[in-house]
């Protein structure tokens, strides 16, 4: 296998990674909207070291209260777009690298 091909195999891997976690980011982004529901899955640990992982600069940024007595997380939905950014971008030099 050449070079560039390992490297555009890589990018590929690394865009599938990011692509999942912005998935997982969005569906906690919704499910927290629900208080319930985030009870119930008691995902209130692994809410606060993901606030944790974040950068100072967006962690705990925009707490906006839901209608159905939840919180929506804008600091999670910015990393969201930011993994789909990276997905897009890693597939996109995938491409050309083959």
């Amino acid at each position: 296998m050449d070079l560039r091909r390992a490297g555009a195999v890589a990018l590929t891997v690394f865009s599938y990674i990011a692509r999942f976690c912005a998935i997982l980011l969005g569906l906690l982004t919704v499910l927290l909207c629900f208080p319930g529901v985030a009870v119930r899955l008691n995902i209130m640990g692994l809410v606060m070291d993901l606030t944790q992982a974040l950068p100072d600069v967006i962690a705990g940024y925009g707490l906006i209260t839901s209608p159905f007595g939840g919180v929506f997380r804008f600091d999670f939905a910015l990393a969201m777009v930011f993994l789909l950014v990276v997905d897009y971008a890693a597939q996109r030099a995938a491409r050309a690298l083959r």
